[in-house]
């Protein structure tokens, strides 16, 4: 088979992606998965051959012949039918919540577990704009970096592409405004082409990225270019670049990332209007955050996420309320900050890689009023330089790779009374929990959909030390 040859088939399951599945006939007798994003369950498809990845054929949609039951009549975005950033857009979200509940439950069983999610937290009707109602669960995200292609787009890259690029004229996950927001830059670029665009297959250009970021609660934005060379942006450049996007946000940032990395970082950066950073509140707790820094991008189901952790926090009537707590890649102090608010008894540690993010954490817990109960502290969690803080509880709320091996044999080693498990890779953590078995038992499993029209899903367990195993 060759790039471009076309085959057809009814799509029987998904992948771990969520990208749908159908089996086609080799020539040794044998079948071989073929694997087609943005379809789903009962789609019979017409598709174009990419190449072999590990045993799968690897393809494109060309069209759907005949729909699934899942499918919606309507694509969410008739000009953005494959947007990269929203996989499942074409289902219908009852039965989004099904199809994921569904995966947890296979992996927890492949992985020899018996616990199972009873019940997935849906995420609550959104914002209704732009033709779109309430219950389409839209502009939901909190962060959107758009990519600057080598020709000039201004968007996301193309579903599985490094190199090629959507140029987004609407978006659905971020804000109504959001469009306005990308015409505008594309006016500055149109006024400085000397400026290039990236081209990542060269490694050379200007401008990188266009990120934005809001606090949903507080009407707060932050737009940040991100660019190879502060020295190529005059004071003239500047200041245009603010004209340009000066009614869109109070906070306008420049980011330098020289590397070859292709990421939306700043290494170094300077605010062109207001403050480096913007505020948002879930739950009455408010956070400054930086450009750089970690937050959860659904802040309406943060907030319910932070209520599940919070409940698991507390104890039974027959326990008394833990007064240690530990909060391992707590970020800006999203569970540390808010547990010393609901619980005055409870003095908390928070410990994260990222020093510019324990600063904001110490500086949002100040603003909270906790920052007597609160300490934070910067180092990598495998190098265990918190292994000798004590804790009743320990959150854990690891990065889509999962805990190192080190930290796991850590805290088995500690075993404080709770851990409770934060997970944005469900895959991960079924593994993972085979390890914690040893001390632990399962109390809850909970599961919430920040990441609707995505297979991706949050996962949240509690697990207390097995009786007769005393905690050190």
């Amino acid at each position: 088979m060759k790039f471009g040859d076309i085959l057809q088939g009814t799509i029987t399951r998904f992948d771990a992606k969520g990208r749908g599945v159908f089996d086609a006939p080799k020539g040794d007798g044998g079948n071989r998965p073929v694997i087609v994003p943005f379809a789903t369950l009962g789609d019979t498809v017409e598709v174009s051959f990419i190449k072999r990845q590990e045993g799968c054929s690897i393809t494109n949609l060309v069209r759907v012949l005949s729909a699934g039951p899942s499918r919606r009549s309507e694509a969410l975005s008739k000009s953005l039918p494959h947007n990269p950033g929203m996989l499942w857009a074409h289902i219908n979200y009852d039965d989004q919540i099904s199809f994921k509940q569904e995966m947890i439950n296979d992996a927890l069983e492949g992985a020899g577990h018996d616990e199972r999610v009873e019940h997935i937290i849906p995420c609550p009707p959104t914002v209704a704009a732009n033709g779109h109602a309430a219950e389409d669960r839209l502009y939901y995200r909190n962060r959107m970096d758009y990519a600057i292609g080598w020709k000039g787009e201004v968007g996301l890259k193309e579903y599985g592409s490094w190199n090629r690029y959507i140029d987004l004229k609407d978006c659905l996950l971020l804000s109504p405004e959001a469009p306005k927001i990308l015409e505008a830059f594309r006016g500055f670029m149109a006024k400085h082409p000397e400026l290039k665009p990236w081209d990542a297959k060269r490694q050379e250009g200007d401008l990188r990225y266009l990120v934005v970021r809001e606090g949903k609660q507080t009407n707060d934005r932050l737009i940040a270019i991100i660019v190879k060379d502060l020295e190529r942006f005059s004071d003239e450049v500047r200041k245009d670049l603010v004209d340009q996007l000066d009614r869109f946000a109070d906070n306008i940032v420049l980011g330098e990332n020289p590397a070859v990395t292709d990421l939306s970082f700043g290494r170094t950066t300077v605010a062109l209007k207001g403050k480096e950073t913007f505020d948002e509140i879930v739950n009455g707790t408010r956070y400054t955050i930086q450009l750089n820094s970690f937050f959860q991008t659904n802040p309406l189901m943060a907030a319910k996420l932070q209520d599940v952790v919070m409940d698991f926090v507390s104890t039974t009537p027959h326990s008394p309320l833990p007064s240690t707590l530990l909060d391992l890649y707590c970020g800006l102090g999203f569970f540390a900050i808010n547990a010393a608010q609901r619980f005055p008894n409870i003095k908390a540690t928070g410990f994260e890689i990222y020093k510019h993010m324990i600063e904001l954490a110490g500086i949002n817990a100040q603003q909270n009023e906790v920052g007597d109960r609160c300490v934070f502290e910067s180092g990598k969690a495998e190098e265990l330089s918190w292994k000798d803080i004590e804790a009743d509880v320990v959150i854990v709320d690891p990065p889509r790779a999962g805990l190192h091996h080190r930290v796991i044999e850590t805290l088995l080693e500690k075993s404080p009374k709770t851990i409770i498990y934060v997970s944005c890779d469900y895959h991960h953590l079924v593994k993972e929990l085979t390890q914690f078995k040893t001390k632990y038992e399962i109390k809850n499993i909970t599961a919430l959909d920040l990441f609707p029209h995505t297979p991706h899903v949050e996962v949240v367990v509690k697990m207390a030390l097995k009786s007769g195993i005393m905690s050190s």
